[in-house]
């Protein structure tokens, strides 16, 4: 795994050992779904639907180096918008926007910013899109249990974007690129 995550340049290296350990604890989500919610359902499997596209991260960032840094952030999107889908905006789910940004952000360079404009744009229109017409969870949950994981997703999401702002702040020094 360290080689497969491993890129010459230190962003690129950064953001795929970030996607890889996501896509390392993606199968604990279900579980802790199902522990602060008390419900097992068949629908917590479609949370894995997007551990593939988490795995291939780093070999988009091998096949497009210029912008394939975000495709790691870009699949964290599109699986926090199919995931307040399943849960509701009730579920606190899309606080895991706010990593997404933070890795996308922290992992361009200033040659990037084009392409780091198109996905934070594309992020925003979407958000504002989607945030309200999601409709009825499809996950059932009722208020208390909806709290609780909305407890949840606010810390996992926090935890993660301390990692990712830690690793890649630590890289960017290192590197004289303090801004992108």
């Amino acid at each position: 795994m360290k080689d497969y995550a491993a890129a010459a340049d230190p962003l690129t290296a950064t953001s795929n050992r970030l996607a890889l350990i996501l896509a390392s604890n993606q199968p604990f989500y279900p579980l802790y779904v199902r522990w602060v919610t008390g419900e097992a359902h068949a629908l917590l499997a479609l949370t894995l639907l997007s551990t593939p596209f988490f795995l291939a991260s780093p070999w988009m960032a091998r096949r497009f180096p210029d912008v394939g840094r975000l495709w790691f952030p870009a699949v964290g999107a599109i699986n926090t918008f199919f995931c307040a889908f399943i849960f509701g905006e009730g579920s606190g789910v899309e606080w895991f926007l706010a990593p997404c940004l933070i890795i996308a952000v922290l992992s361009c360079r200033r040659t990037d910013m084009r392409a780091l404009g198109a996905y934070v744009g594309a992020l925003l229109c979407l958000f504002m899109l989607l945030h309200g017409g999601y409709g009825q969870p499809l996950y059932p949950m009722d208020a208390t249990q909806q709290e609780a994981l909305s407890s949840l997703n606010f810390y996992s999401a926090s935890t993660l974007s301390v990692i990712a702002a830690w690793m890649f702040m630590s890289i960017r020094r290192e590197q004289g690129l303090l801004i992108p």
